[in-house]
């Protein structure tokens, strides 16, 4: 078990990074054998009691609860190095269900013998601590603008996010990226319907701000796109610092702007037509 803790890919990421070498027999000794949850299948699902806490080794999952209208909400999207399985409800229930969305690997460990060793390891408590409070904070930011944002501004912020955490996983200086999720997926993080996700696409593809089709994405403007997310900390990858004036838009004089018939349709309410139209960005009005 400890050469295959020092030989993870992990060992120095996330929470397994505060363990020392010398610490890793004790940090062994905790886990249970590596979990295969195949794609589409559910690590725990909403109200179970679960005793297991899970460090994502490779792999997506998304975290989710259901509303009392039938609506999924997607809270958290999972990828390697995170820890979930660690909340739990007041009842004692978990909050939320956990779903592969690709074939994940997770190691096991009981919820208490991982607070044992945080009691005797205060490093690893420090990290623990330190990493959910990071989650938590970018929850916020992505769930607290739903009732402020138009659509076009939370599947920018949401699909930024993402992008920025699978470059730092792989190659930050890279402009396309692969993300395993859908157009529901995004409907569902953002409360809007699948029918509006599919326009707004369309329309930040032909503004020249991204493109995303079958899971692929590009960014095409940086600094538009972290403009309209409200996301302009964020670093550009090296070959998108400056504006790419080669990338083709629908209308050459439109490079550089937003143009101004860029326009998001009201489609989330039954029998709403494109006639009914808001001019981007807007707060005022928000989706």
């Amino acid at each position: 078990m400890q050469s295959d803790c020092q030989a993870c890919p992990l060992r120095r990421d996330g929470l397994c990074a505060s363990v020392a070498d010398e610490q890793l027999p004790s940090w062994a000794a905790i886990k249970r054998p590596v979990r295969t949850i195949r794609a589409g299948a559910s690590l725990f699902v909403e109200g179970d009691e679960n005793e297991m806490v899970y460090i994502v080794r490779r792999g997506w999952a998304l975290a989710s609860m259901m509303h009392e209208n039938g609506r999924r909400q997607v809270l958290r999207f999972v990828m390697p190095g995170n820890l979930i399985g660690f909340e739990r409800a007041p009842d004692g229930g978990m909050p939320c269900t956990v779903e592969a969305l690709t074939d994940l690997i997770v190691c096991p460990m009981p919820r208490h013998s991982l607070m044992r060793f945080c009691q005797q390891v205060p490093n690893v408590a420090l990290r623990m601590a330190s990493l959910l409070a990071a989650e938590t904070i970018s929850d916020w930011r992505l769930l607290g603008g739903l009732g402020t944002r138009t659509a076009t501004e939370r599947i920018a912020r949401l699909l930024l996010a993402l992008y920025n955490r699978q470059r730092q996983r792989t190659a930050p200086d890279i402009s396309d990226v692969t993300l395993p999720i859908s157009q529901v997926l995004i409907a569902d993080a953002t409360g809007l319907t699948p029918v509006h996700v599919c326009r707004t696409l369309k329309e930040m593809r032909t503004a020249g701000l991204l493109s995303f089709a079958k899971g692929h994405l590009r960014v095409l403007d940086w600094m538009r796109l972290t403009e309209l997310a409200e996301m302009n900390d964020a670093t550009a990858p090296q070959p998108l610092a400056k504006q790419d004036v080669s990338l083709p838009l629908t209308n050459p004089r439109d490079r550089g702007r937003l143009p101004q018939d860029f326009r998001e349709p009201f489609l989330d309410a039954p029998g709403a037509s494109g006639s009914q139209v808001m001019e981007l960005p807007s707060r005022s009005a928000p989706d």
